[in-house]
């Protein structure tokens, strides 16, 4: 069935795939990451998403292809590659029984508990190596335990080189097994001669934009930590901005004063501390597995002794 988009200027080809087992995985997987990848080299190719079942007793899966117009989508939707795709998967003995349907509509995902971005900027020249790498790539990952989906944008022809992805795993112990995994470590290997430059961005701790992320498992520290360090930036930038700003905008309405408050304290935390607490506890964010125990140990004790230095300087600026 085909709707008309809401949107007219993005449409999404939604394919839904249902009917299978736990144990087609790999099979239902492949074939959305070969549709997925068949679009994407198409005209007017926004962005593909790949949804697995998140739900008990759910085996329904959904690519989500979007197209910046519905004419476009629907140009791919006829297209040989994608009817010979299709083909191929209902004739293949194991996938008789699925049913697959197709819809043009807007549409709107749901994301998983634990997400790391991934920009990717491929080396000149390697851009059609890269896509088949990708393929591949995409295909493993979500075949992994745990894997909540993707989302994969191409580089704009013409304008730049970089891939974008966005990896969900249902939490972040699950993200972390498929980023140490064998299976990514010698797919990443058959990149080196295809990648010019690969970052990361987790977005399962509570202030991604703050911290960076392990250069290894693509991870950030825990939340624990993070909320430590943001309360030893933040606590004497508040505690200087109620003594000397406070008094000064006693005369505006509580509102205003509240959100100039707010936007002072954010600003020289995230420009002023939090750069210098951040590098200087690197190594207690970031530990080795091999000594994790003790440098969260000595680590945590000197955020509290830190705690107790600012209290100490605090505790005569105010008036009591």
């Amino acid at each position: 069935m085909t709707e008309g988009a809401k949107d007219s200027s993005i449409a999404a080809l939604v394919t839904g795939v249902s009917g299978g087992s736990e144990q087609d995985t790999v099979i239902i997987a492949h074939w959305l990451v070969k549709l997925m990848m068949a679009g994407a080299k198409c005209p007017g190719f926004w962005s593909g998403e790949i949804l697995p079942p998140i739900e008990l007793h759910n085996t329904d899966w959904k690519l989500v292809q979007r197209f910046d117009t519905e004419a476009r989508a629907k140009t791919f939707q006829s297209s040989t590659e994608r009817t010979k795709l299709l083909a191929e998967f209902k004739e293949n003995e194991k996938s008789k029984n699925y049913a697959v349907t197709e819809q043009i509509a807007a549409y709107d995902s749901t994301f998983g508990d634990v997400a790391t971005a991934i920009v990717t900027e491929v080396k000149p020249g390697m851009e059609s190596t890269y896509f088949e790498w990708e393929a591949k790539i995409q295909s493993a990952q979500a075949s992994a335990p745990g894997y909540r989906g993707s989302y994969l944008q191409p580089p704009t022809p013409g304008v730049h080189r970089q891939w974008s992805t966005l990896l969900r795993f249902d939490k972040p112990a699950s993200l972390e097994r498929w980023f140490r995994s064998t299976e990514r470590l010698k797919l990443l290997e058959e990149a080196n001669n295809l990648v010019k430059s690969t970052s990361f961005q987790s977005m399962s701790n509570s202030f991604p934009g703050w911290f960076p992320v392990d250069k290894e498992t693509g991870e950030g520290p825990p939340n624990w930590k993070t909320c430590m360090l943001v309360l030893l930036g933040l606590f004497p930038v508040v505690m200087l901005e109620i003594r000397f700003l406070s008094p000064q905008m006693s005369s505006l309405n509580p509102a205003v004063s509240s959100f100039i408050n707010l936007v002072l304290s954010v600003s020289a935390t995230t420009w002023g501390t939090m750069p210098i607490f951040i590098k200087l506890f690197t190594w207690w964010l970031f530990p080795k597995k091999e000594n994790a125990d003790e440098v969260d140990f000595q680590g945590t004790l000197a955020m509290f002794a830190l705690f107790g230095g600012e209290i100490a300087l605090m505790w005569n600026l105010l008036p009591h």
